[in-house]
């Protein structure tokens, strides 16, 4: 029982005040933090975590409730039912039971409805790309060529997606920009960052009242961004995507949540970024800060499997006897 309450304190706070924790491991990571991939991979750990460990969580309860069997299941739901008739104590698990079950169909609901708007939309982007755009091998790369006079560049997954970008972008860009661009957007694709971004907006979406939840839709299409400037900059080099940041800011075209766009996120933020000097730090010191992030964005875990455990082993064991 001290397991069990141990974990569900712990899965409350990550989901309350794991945001704060992440947030400040986000700003130390110019600095001696983690950097745009590890708070990726951070943020995407912390909400597995919390999915993950209150799944786990209402299973024991359930299995607590339930039983083994089919008879013990029909029994079960007699005694939450005379329960609540009763008044007591057990009218707390039956709700909680009901909230579980509400959970589950939201979550699952939800993700159906957003796979089939993004399908719909990649479809009917699909279509408008055959009837306004060419294909076409630009720097070595294959892209989705736009007739069109408005600036932008994004990329779509899928295999009718691919780098889209415009010919008023190459209008406003030289070639050392343009391949900035084109290493920007192959990065998110190389990275499955439409994947990231899609996972924390389906849990935001079917949670809305959590706050981990919350920040994380708000914080990893920031950090992908970020993640694939650092990459074009170590292709091509930094003034190239400075550049094209600025002259591509005001780009209209990509704006859809579906893609992935070089003026996504906030152009000034990522060119201060990518200009403020790096402050020098020990490597040990880095990992020493993402280790102990990691490790309490997945205490909650750890307490769930060990609540499980207990809930499993003791009644079996020789000493529970004593």
């Amino acid at each position: 029982m001290i397991w069990s309450f141990a974990a569900v304190c712990a899965v409350v706070a990550l989901g309350v005040t794991g945001p704060g924790l992440l947030h400040r491991a986000s700003r130390a990571s110019r600095a001696c933090g983690p950097g745009p991939r590890a708070m990726l991979a951070l943020w995407t750990l912390a909400t597995a975590v919390w999915l993950v460990s209150c799944a786990t969580l209402a299973a024991v309860f359930a299995a607590e409730l339930l039983g083994p069997s089919v008879k013990a299941v029909l029994a079960a739901c007699l005694s939450v039912l005379q329960a609540l008739e009763r008044n007591n104590a057990g009218w707390g698990i039956g709700v909680s039971a009901a909230l579980v079950l509400a959970a589950a169909l939201r979550l699952l609901w939800t993700g159906v409805r957003r796979r089939r708007e993004g399908t719909s939309w990649r479809r009917s982007h699909h279509r408008d790309l055959l009837s306004r755009a060419r294909r076409r091998l630009l720097h070595g790369q294959r892209v989705w060529l736009v007739d069109s006079a408005e600036s932008g560049a994004y990329c779509v997954p899928g295999a009718h997606g691919g780098v889209v970008i415009t010919r008023g972008a190459l209008a406003v860009l030289s070639q050392s920009q343009v391949r900035a661009v084109l290493a920007h957007e192959k990065a998110h694709l190389q990275g499955r960052h439409h994947v990231l971004v899609g996972w924390v907006r389906l849990l935001d979406a079917a949670f809305p009242w959590v706050p981990l939840l919350r920040a994380a839709a708000s914080e990893v299409p920031v950090l992908v961004e970020w993640a694939a400037d650092d990459r074009a900059v170590r292709e091509v080099g930094m003034r190239p995507l400075v550049h094209a940041l600025g002259a591509l800011a005001e780009a209209g075209l990509g704006r859809s949540p579906q893609v992935l766009s070089i003026s996504g996120a906030c152009p000034v933020d990522r060119v201060r970024r990518q200009i403020t000097p790096l402050i020098g730090c020990r490597r040990w010191r880095t990992r020493a800060r993402t280790a102990l992030v990691t490790a309490l964005v997945t205490a909650p875990l750890v307490l769930t499997v060990a609540s499980t455990l207990a809930g499993v082993l003791l009644p079996h064991c020789d000493c529970a006897a004593y």
